[in-house]
This record gives structure tokens, sequence and C-alpha cells, in this order.
């Protein structure tokens, strides 16, 4: 392992003492020193959401965002379908058990395979372009999926699908987060895993009305080809959007992200304090990282005690964004809700396909919040509510076979550990791992992401379709005890990215004791350009 390099000092953290220009006007704020700079510019300039540049970046994240709907549309999907008796027939499974671990699983072990190429692509040829064949090799794997009358061509369509998702989904957040306004990045670059949710709806609808008016194998091949419709939009229109500024950086092409910046977040002016920060503190932090860096060396991700612990980080929300209970909810709902005592196909995938409205509503709430309440709270806040819901769902599915009334009283807190999940946990997701990663290893650190998110998702999703199947609501007490055990690391290890640009967060993960620093606040004086004048600790920031 590499010895740690000297901790630089970012554009941020410099304080400027009073020069006569700034003297009137003066203004206090209290910020975390690492993110002094942003909070004073902001602060002086009050950046608008709604501007016309912001209007225009809006609409290019939206078309960003449906790269999310991937994985929540197979989610959904393969949950749903798996009810279905045609689909059952076509393929001779019954719903549950070691067979059908295995088609589920299958989408995960593509992700897994295409690991090693997600940084190659992203870092070499751009986010746009390494986004746009991932799409690409998601219409390939829908082709390959939808006219499947063998079980084996089924699982080749889903493995091909997977590898192509992964390659998208890897460049998908590092593309918002890195476009994202350094102000409102939270609740920007958050919505982007929140059309997880907008996937997994669109799936839980097209199979019902098609399981309910259709009684034939169509019922649920036009729900698999339904599958390629957005990543097929994404495709289609990824290259005529702007590329990542800060790739841009790295490539030496200076003027074409300075462009980018000025028109999305300063309505075209260029020499704007945020276009100014965000471009200085970027070459800042490539020319404190000057070397070569190999798309295939990811000994870079753990080279420092610094970059050791963002690895943690991003490797942690993996686990815990799979482990929490949530998979089960999301893959086996059906199943949860038959053990229950629901046995009617057609209403388990009403109950189903209500579940993620309520879910997308709260995430989107969550991610208005992010740049309020930080990360830290959210995280938090969502782990206690789905940790009470999951006590509750225990405790009703073991008594609703005495008591068949019981049944509403578990689908009721199936959609509460939805609600509090997907409040606190689906914004943050993806968005916070991205964040932790700095830019020369952002590509590869998201591929990782991916990796170890594949690794938990197919031991959690195969554990449970046979767990379920052998053990039935005992085996939600995993879930209880492992809930327990994320609220602790996140209490204790967990830094908060709010309020500090990406490139600030060096400071942060290069102190002694990073959760202490990152939630530091300190009292500034803030002339009337927007630079940080002194401090309550003069110096000391």
């Amino acid at each position: 392992m590499a010895a740690d390099h000297e901790p630089h000092k970012v554009v941020a953290t410099e304080i400027d003492h009073v020069p006569s220009k700034d003297s009137v006007g003066i203004r206090a704020i209290e910020a975390n020193p690492a993110g002094a700079q942003l909070a004073a510019v902001t602060e002086v300039y009050k950046p608008s959401m709604t501007s016309k540049g912001m209007r225009k970046l809006w609409a290019v994240c939206f078309v960003g965002y449906f790269i999310s709907t991937m994985n929540g549309f197979d989610g959904s999907l393969m949950g749903s379908v798996n009810a279905m008796e045609e689909y059952q027939k076509t393929f001779n499974l019954d719903g549950a058990g070691a067979s059908t671990g295995v088609i589920f699983i299958i989408y995960s072990l593509g992700s897994v395979a295409a690991f090693p190429f997600c940084g190659m692509l992203a870092d070499g040829l751009g986010r746009r372009k390494c986004i746009a064949i991932g799409c690409f090799i998601v219409l390939v794997g829908t082709a390959i999926q939808a006219p499947s009358n063998t079980r084996s061509q089924f699982m080749g369509g889903r493995f091909v699908l997977g590898f192509g998702a992964a390659i998208a989904q890897a460049a998908g957040p590092v593309y918002i987060v890195e476009l994202a306004h350094p102000a409102f990045r939270g609740f920007q670059a958050g919505m982007y895993n929140n059309f997880w949710w907008l996937g997994n709806i669109l799936a839980a609808w097209t199979t019902y009305g098609c399981n309910k008016n259709i009684q034939s194998s169509w019922a649920w091949r036009i729900p698999t080809t339904a599958q390629a419709f957005l990543p097929g939009l994404v495709f289609l229109t990824i290259l005529f959007l702007p590329e990542s500024p800060r790739w841009l950086i790295a490539q030496d092409r200076h003027e074409e992200a300075i462009a980018i910046f000025a028109k999305y977040h300063a309505d075209g002016n260029r020499e704007d304090p945020i276009v100014t920060l965000q471009v200085g503190e970027i070459i800042e932090q490539i020319q404190a990282n000057d070397q070569e860096h190999r798309w295939w060396d990811f000994r870079e991700l753990f080279s420092s005690r610094a970059t050791c612990y963002r690895s943690m980080m991003v490797i942690c929300m993996a686990f815990f964004g799979q482990w929490s209970g949530n998979t089960i909810v999301s893959y086996f709902l059906p199943a949860m809700i038959e053990n229950g005592g629901i046995t009617d196909t057609s209403t388990q995938l009403l109950i189903t396909a209500i579940n993620p409205i309520f879910s997308m509503i709260a995430a989107v709430a969550g991610a208005s919040l992010l740049d309020k309440l930080g990360r830290r709270v959210m995280l938090l806040g969502g782990l206690m509510g789905a940790l009470g819901c999951y006590i509750a769902v225990t405790a009703f599915s073991a008594r609703s076979a005495d008591n068949p009334n019981l049944v509403y009283g578990l689908i009721v807190f199936i959609y509460l550990f939805g609600v509090f999940f997907a409040g606190g946990w689906t914004p943050l997701q993806v968005l916070y791992p991205v964040e932790c990663l700095e830019n020369h290893t952002r590509a590869r650190g998201a591929g990782m992401k991916f990796l170890f998110l594949n690794i938990a998702s197919m031991t959690n999703t195969y554990g449970i379709s046979v767990g379920i199947k052998a053990i039935g609501w005992k085996l939600y007490l995993v879930f209880v005890g492992w809930l327990c055990v994320e609220i602790v690391v996140v209490y204790f290890f967990f830094v908060e990215t709010a309020g500090k640009t990406l490139e600030e967060l060096s400071e942060i993960f290069e102190a002694k004791n990073p959760v202490k620093k990152s939630l530091e606040k300190v009292k500034f004086q803030v002339g009337t350009s927007g630079k940080v004048l002194s401090s309550e600790n003069d110096g000391a920031a």
C-alpha cells in the first residue's frame, strides 16, 4: 500500500483577511470549515433552483434519472411475473425455491461481470458514451429475454440485461453528481435514485394490467419487452447532452468545462463565483494528484488512509442498500403477502403495484430535505423507521395464520417500511458513495460500488428465495438484527457530506477523525464579494 500523501488545503478553507472593498456589508455565517467558501458564495449570491440555467440543468438531469429506472423495473417485474401462472407454466417454475432464485440473481451476475469495464469506459470515453453503450446492451438483452420459450434463453437475456445496466448505472450517478449545482446537489443528485421507484411503478402496473386482461404468455412477455423503453430513450438522447465538466477538465479541456458550468450553474456568466470556485478546486485537486491514473488499477481506491475510508463508505452503502430488508419487499412482496394469507394472484399484484407509489412520494420528499437536514440524519432516521416497521411485520406475520385479519396490519407496515426506507435511503444509495469518491477515482469507485451491490444482491436474493420457502416469517428476524448493526455503523463512521463541494470533501477524509471533522461548525465573516474574511478561530479553519 502506498504511503499517505501530504494533505492538501483546498480553496474553500483559505481565509482572506479583510480587504477594504469588503469592509462594508460584512455578514456572519456558520458552516463547516471545509465548506466555508461554498457557504459564503451561496450566502451572498443566493443561487436559484429555478433560474434559466438551472431549468436547463434540470432537463438534462431528468434524462439521466431514467438510467436509474432499470433496476427498479427489474425488481418489480420479476417479483410480479413470478406470481403469474402463465410465466410459471412457460418455464416450469413454482414461484419460489432455488430455480426461481437463480433466475432472479442471473441479472446481478451479469452486473458483476461488467465491473472491469465500468471504469475503463467512463474514464476513457467519457460519462455519456459509457451510458450510451450500457443502454444499447440493455436493448440487446431485452431482445433476447422477451421472446424466450426456454429457461436458458430467458436467463441469457437477463445476464445481458444486467451487464448493460451495470455499465450505464455506474456512469449515470457519476454524470449527475458531477453536473449538479453544489448548492442543490443533495436534492438534484438525490433525485437520481428516486427514479428507481418510477421503474418499479411502471413494471408493477404493467404486469398487473397484463395479468388481469391477457390469458396467454403475452401477459409476461409485454412487461419484459417494456423493460427496454426508458433505456432506449436514454440511448437516443444522451449524446446530445453536455459532458461532465469534471471529466473534461481531467482531459485538459478546460474551456469546454467552464462553458458548461457557466451555462447551467450561472446563466452563462463565466466569471460567476460559483463557476470560478468549482473550476479552481477541480484543477487544484487534479494537480494535487498529478500522477498517471490507469483505469484498471483499483489500488488507488485503497492507496492511503483517506482513500480507504472513502472506499469503506462506498462498500458499506452497497451492502446496506441491499441488506436492509428492502430486497425482500421488492422481489418477494407477493410471497410475503401469500404467507400472510392472501392467495389471489390479482390481489397480490394490486398490493404490489400500490406500494411503490407511496415509496416514491417519500423518496422525493426525502431528497428535498437532504441539503437542509444533512445526509446522516436522513440515513439514521430511515434505518430506525425501517427497524420499527420490520419488528411489526415480523409480529403480524407470525400471528396471521391464527387471525387472518392481521394480514391487513402486515400490509400497512410493509407500506410504512417502504416510506421510511425510501425517504431516508433511496436518494442516498447512489448519491452518497459517489460524493465520497475523488474525481480521478469516481468512475472506478462507482463501478466498485455496483460490484459489491450486486454481490450483496445475489446472496440476498438467492438466500431470500430459499429462506422464505423454508422458514417463512422467521426470515424477517435476520433483518431486524442486521438493521441494528447498520444503525451503529452509520452513527459512528458515516461522515456528513452536505454543504461542501465534491473537492472540499478531501479535507474531511484527510482529517484524523473524519466524522467529527464533517460535523464541525465554525462562525465566519463574509464580505460582499462572497469571500470568507475571517473565522472565530481566525486562521485555524
